[in-house]
């Protein structure tokens, strides 16, 4: 019997491995903020640009469709916007969902933020992500490759959270 898990017999994308293998440049900080300068030894499949946001195809999709909403200011969190940024953030993935509903037609769209490489950040940048989900497909937690067995209810975890809502209470 091997230890080969059952998703790794048929799960391969050479496009990744080729990426990557390449070489960043060493004087590369960031390659959503090289994208926003223009920097030619960084290739991406923009939507929409604007003084403040960058839309773009994910390269390694998720599924036919993904975008990302990328603000061009590096930022590693929600917290380190301002306000007007974070309106203008989420007004343009609101947009980018009837986009998607216009262009794609999907049943479904995940919307999504991994913040933190523990979260599983790929690139210590915010961005949004958008991945379609067409009929017959599974949601995205199922083809992430991997079940999180939660450790508790949902609802002891909600009055965790009450517990502490005067966190929010600045925001709103």
């Amino acid at each position: 019997m091997t230890d080969t898990k059952p998703y790794e017999q048929y799960l391969w994308s050479p496009k990744r491995a080729e990426y990557e293998a390449k070489e960043i440049p060493e004087d590369l900080d960031c390659i959503f903020c090289a994208q926003a300068d223009g920097d030619d030894r960084v290739s991406f499949l923009p939507v929409y640009e604007d003084d403040f946001l960058m839309v773009e195809l994910n390269i390694f999709p998720y599924n036919t469709g993904h975008l990302m909403v990328v603000p061009k200011r590096h930022v590693n969190s929600m917290t380190d916007l301002s306000d007007e940024e974070r309106n203008r953030l989420f007004s343009m993935v609101q947009r980018v969902e009837e986009l998607q509903r216009e262009a794609v037609d999907p049943a479904g769209i995940d919307v999504g933020m991994n913040i933190g490489k523990a979260a599983g950040e790929s690139i210590p940048h915010l961005h949004v992500q958008l991945v379609p989900i067409y009929e017959k497909d599974r949601g995205f937690m199922e083809t992430s490759l991997d079940t999180k067995v939660m450790k508790e209810s949902l609802k002891d975890t909600q009055e965790k959270y009450k517990e502490h809502a005067e966190i929010l209470d600045e925001y709103w």
